[in-house]
C-alpha cells in the first residue's frame, strides 16, 4: 500500500513541477517579449529621427557656397560635413540591422512559447 502512495506522490511532484516550469518558461518568454518590444520601438524611433535628420541635412557642397567670409576654411567645413552625414548614415545602417535582428529574436521567442504549448497540451492530452 505504501508503495502505491508514494508512486502517486512522485507523480504528482512530477506533473507539478513540470507545470511550473511551463508556466515559469511561459512568463520568462512573455516578459522577454515585452522588454524586446520596448527595444525595438525605442531603436526604431531614434533611427526614424536620424532618418530625418539625414534628409533635412544640406549637401555639403551647396553649403559651402553660402558661407562667405570662412570660403578659406570651407574645405575643412565640407569635410566635417561629409564625415557626420557618413557617421549618421552609418549610425542608421547599424540601427537597421539591430532592428531586424530583435525582431527575428521576438519571432524565435514566440515560435519557443508557441512549442511549449504544444508540448504542454500534448502531455495533457497522453494523459
Amino acid at each position: 500500500m505504501a508503495s502505491s502512495s508514494s508512486n502517486n506522490v512522485n507523480e504528482i511532484k512530477e506533473v507539478s513541477w513540470y507545470y511550473n516550469t511551463a508556466t515559469e518558461f511561459k512568463i520568462f518568454v512573455n516578459n522577454r517579449i515585452t522588454q524586446d518590444k520596448g527595444c525595438l520601438i525605442r531603436y526604431v524611433e531614434e533611427r526614424n529621427e536620424l532618418r530625418k535628420k539625414v534628409e533635412a541635412s544640406q549637401d555639403p557642397i551647396n553649403v559651402s557656397e553660402r558661407l562667405g567670409p570662412l570660403k578659406k576654411k570651407n574645405g575643412a567645413i565640407i569635410g566635417c560635413l561629409v564625415e557626420t552625414q557618413k557617421r549618421d548614415r552609418n549610425m542608421i545602417n547599424m540601427l537597421t540591422g539591430l532592428i531586424s535582428d530583435i525582431i527575428d529574436g521576438i519571432r524565435e521567442l514566440e515560435g519557443q512559447a508557441k512549442l511549449m504549448e504544444v508540448h504542454e497540451q500534448a502531455s495533457y492530452d497522453e494523459d
